[in-house]
């Protein structure tokens, strides 16, 4: 019996991630925060998971989610990426966790 990892009161702890460069705004990274974990849940999120039940394929998983969201924030929060240049899209950035390739934590 497959048990999806999308329960109602899962818990899911990501870190935030450094911002090395020095200046950081973080105006509007709470919305940032929310709608990246909303856009990976509902885009890739559980109609994936049922999708790929059945594959060996890479899934989304809670985790997976917020850690979209923390990345999304860290490039709000980060002065030379929030306007758009050096941004990477959700693409991108769906890539570096699928690859692990995840800046440095702010604290563990």
């Amino acid at each position: 019996l497959f048990r999806s990892q999308w329960m109602p009161g899962t818990q899911v702890r990501v870190p935030a991630f450094q911002i090395k460069h020095g200046e950081v705004n973080a105006n509007g990274a709470g919305d940032a925060l929310f709608s990246g974990f909303c856009l990976a849940a509902s885009s890739w999120g559980c109609e994936m998971e049922r999708q790929l039940y059945k594959s060996d394929e890479w899934k989304v998983t809670p985790h997976v989610a917020g850690t979209f969201a923390s990345l999304v924030a860290w490039q709000r929060c980060d002065a030379k990426t929030r306007d758009g240049d050096g941004m990477r899209s959700a693409a991108e950035l769906m890539t570096l966790i699928s690859q692990g390739n995840l800046p440095d934590v702010l604290e563990e």
